[in-house]
């Protein structure tokens, strides 16, 4: 995926709790990764793909960090 800009939006405890706030979100699996971090994983996703819109974000799962 390189070639994209990626930025965090934050530390989950799983990669479903992650994955479950990207599908609440309507994000295309291409729009964003995931990278193990200490216990958890953490959820980059793409810049282009979220320009000018606020994610929905319930905090279900989430450890830290913001988008």
């Amino acid at each position: 995926m390189s070639g994209f800009d990626f930025d965090k939006s934050g530390t989950f405890g799983s990669e479903k709790a992650a994955d479950d706030y990207a599908k609440r979100n309507d994000l295309s699996v291409e729009d964003y990764q995931m990278r193990p971090e200490g216990e958890g994983v953490e959820l980059e996703v793409r810049r282009s793909a979220v320009e000018g819109e606020k994610l929905h974000d319930t905090g279900e799962g989430r450890k830290e960090g913001f988008f």
